[in-house]
């Protein structure tokens, strides 16, 4: 019979949107139902209400694709398969030739940080050149997830991490990171600005920074503390 699912419940339309949506920049998926009637917007208030919490999230790696599909409805039983291989060969399509992840302003914290943490740590994007998850929610567990990914993405020139909510204990585990031979070589601009950094976790990030190995690539890097109350 037909499918009589909700949209995101049925199989196809669900397997389209999450393969339409891989690398896709956050400003070009757009929730239009978020509109409101009593509103007039321009182009850059319009992406902005359409695109904060609209459920775009970071990408799944197949088998946790996989494992979401089984909850799908689909008309006919032997899709699923074909839905799993034709999701995997887009995965490993897009985000291999992927330069750049546009994740801004997202409303994204910790869990999904560590999510597109694991997508990087899979060796997926090994191409990425500029990462932006600013004006997000990330916190320290998300930028130690983040941290430890960064040797699967030896291309990386530009991270974007400003106005999150990032504390010493992030700041801590990007250092560890950074200090790491081989990590992050080609890196030459990170912005840490607006985040929750003190003197503290400034300090360990220049001792880490004074390393040899450590990013030698970076010539801008944006961070202050907060100020103390």
């Amino acid at each position: 019979g037909a499918n009589v699912a909700e949209y995101f419940d049925r199989g196809w339309c669900y397997a389209e949107s999450s393969w339409a949506s891989l690398t896709k920049r956050a400003s070009f998926s757009l929730d239009l139902g978020r509109m409101r009637p009593d509103c007039e917007y321009d182009r850059p208030g319009l992406i902005f209400e359409c695109t904060r919490g609209n459920g775009w999230r970071p990408p799944l790696l197949p088998p946790q694709f996989a494992a979401e599909l089984e909850a799908k409805r689909v008309t006919e039983g032997e899709d699923r398969p074909v839905l799993q291989r034709l999701y995997e060969g887009a995965f490993h399509s897009q985000l291999g030739r992927a330069t750049r992840l546009d994740c801004a302003s997202l409303g994204w914290g910790d869990a999904e940080a560590s999510q597109l943490a694991a997508v990087l740590a899979s060796g997926a994007a090994p191409r990425l050149e500029q990462l932006d998850l600013s004006g997000n929610q990330v916190g320290d567990a998300g930028l130690a997830e983040l941290s430890a990914a960064l040797n699967a993405v030896p291309r990386l020139e530009r991270v974007d991490l400003r106005a999150n909510r990032i504390g010493d204990g992030g700041i801590k585990a990007l250092s560890v990171a950074l200090a790491t031979d081989g990590t992050a070589p080609r890196l030459e601009t990170l912005n840490l600005s607006s985040n929750m950094v003190s003197d503290e976790g400034l300090k360990v990030l220049a001792v880490a920074l004074k390393k040899k190995q450590a990013a030698p690539s970076l010539k801008n890097l944006t961070v202050e503390s907060k100020p103390s109350r």
